[in-house]
């Protein structure tokens, strides 16, 4: 049944440019053949009846005012779900290569806006499958609960990760998004409530000036975002992008470097992509005298103990964190990254973003994108970070080595890294302007001080 978008799904329709398509790409690492057949088959059984975004295409309003409509277009999968034998020799290269040509141009828009590229050839006899997915239809998180519904046995929520299934939806006229609202604020109430009550305990009054500090710097921040400082990651953006990905890092690992210092997964590896960067603008010409920078993160506002509705969508905000760029010491990096998020964590600036994208999805695509181009000229790069699987999947039979995903970059952003967690392990990937990044020796030399990076955890 046709259907009106929610503010922020049609936001993310409207940030679609040349530049910067908003296509999540995302892939599987097969260890052996996998029948694009029984792929086919998967995707008609649990994706297409459960997802109705993934059997409807966008329909803009006249004037291109308001949020568009999901028409119904029952998709063809022999068309959706194709298969191509790699370029030789078929290894990581060449499949880096063929993201990267997906990531450089549009999806078709004559039927839903995702598709999926049975790969053969990879490393042999392994097989990649990529799947590309417009993100007005999901964000990461969506995105990962439809590689569950591929597996042979989805991981349910007693594995620490929600099921992929949902209760069948009911019509609704966009408001996902007051939906949302609604459950979140009252929450952030409570939280706030409950530290200025706690103000006369040891330690309280610390707490409550922290919090106070915290919530005034975000406002300021959202309301009149700074432009952040001039590097070689800032450029006039092309079509070209390029796709790479890290060594694989043993989650355990991460975690002990992580409680030396009181800080979380994404506080290390954060750290991490700061010190890459650091090295890699360094040879660019910056020397050791590299500014720090900001980064656009995604902040997930779902319910991680229910599963993901039927429409996928985005429940996500933005906030936008400094990120030690300047700090030569990698244990200080780290320390800096734990102090920077603990105070973000204080405030509501990923449900304010939120609003304000939402909001601004009921306009013009011109509003929406004035209002992420603010965000996105505060900040130099984005990061996001998605836990994954925490046992290996398999299909058909055959394993998942591994798991891996893109975020595409919005307004004039040249370089994304994304976080994604397997079963024990974590890979990063980069998604890059290729122009701005300095060609594609450029975007080697960021992989390579990101994975000494690693390495050295």
């Amino acid at each position: 049944m046709d259907r009106w978008a929610s503010g922020i799904d049609t936001a993310w329709l409207q940030l679609e440019q040349p530049t910067n398509r908003m296509v999540v790409h995302g892939v599987l690492f097969c260890d052996g053949p996998v029948d694009v057949g029984t792929v086919r088959e998967r995707v008609a059984q649990r994706w297409v009846p459960r997802y109705p975004g993934l059997r409807q295409r966008p329909q803009w309003s006249a004037g291109g005012l308001g949020p568009v409509r999901w028409v119904d277009d029952e998709p063809d999968l022999t068309a959706h779900v194709d298969t191509v034998p790699l370029e030789t020799p078929g290894d990581d290269a060449a499949l880096a290569r063929h993201v990267g040509q997906l990531m450089s141009r549009p999806l078709p828009t004559d039927r839903p806006w995702w598709a999926m590229h049975v790969l053969t050839g990879w490393e042999g006899d392994g097989t990649a499958v990529v799947v590309s997915i417009h993100h007005g239809l999901a964000d990461g998180v969506a995105l990962n609960h439809l590689f569950h519904a591929l597996a042979d046995d989805p991981p349910g929520t007693d594995e620490g990760t929600p099921v992929a299934y949902a209760a069948p939806p009911k019509r609704r006229r966009g408001v996902r998004d007051v939906r949302l609202v609604r459950r979140e604020i009252p929450q952030r109430l409570r939280r706030l409530t409950r530290t200025v009550a706690g103000s006369s305990r040891p330690g309280g009054a610390e707490e409550l000036a922290a919090t106070g500090t915290a919530i005034g710097r975000s406002t300021a921040l959202i309301v009149r975002p700074p432009a952040d400082a001039e590097t070689a990651l800032r450029g006039e953006l092309g079509t070209a992008k390029s796709a790479r990905w890290t060594r694989s890092v043993d989650l355990a690992t991460i975690k002990k470097v992580g409680g030396e210092h009181g800080a979380s997964v994404n506080d290390v590896l954060c750290a991490a992509i700061a010190g890459a960067l650091r090295e890699y603008l360094g040879e660019s010409g910056g020397g050791d005298d590299v500014p720090r920078l900001r980064a656009v993160m995604p902040t997930n506002l779902r319910r991680l103990d229910r599963p993901v509705s039927h429409w996928l969508g985005n429940e996500f905000g933005l906030v936008l964190p400094t990120i030690p760029t300047d700090e030569p010491d990698p244990d200080r990096r780290i320390e800096r990254v734990r102090r920077t998020m603990a105070s973000i964590k204080r405030t509501n600036q990923a449900l304010a973003t939120f609003i304000g994208i939402a909001a601004a999805g009921h306009g013009r695509s011109a509003w929406t994108q004035r209002l992420v181009r603010r965000y996105a000229e505060a900040a130099s790069l984005i990061i996001t970070n998605v836990p994954g699987p925490v046992r290996e999947l398999t299909i058909a039979g055959t394993r998942v080595r591994d798991l891996l995903f893109w975020v595409p970059c919005s307004g004039q952003l040249a370089l994304g890294v994304s976080i994604l967690s397997y079963a024990g392990r974590v890979r990063l990937g980069v998604a890059a302007d290729t122009g701005v990044l300095g060609g594609e020796h450029g975007v080697d030399r960021f992989l390579a001080a990101l994975d000494g990076q690693l390495a050295r955890l």
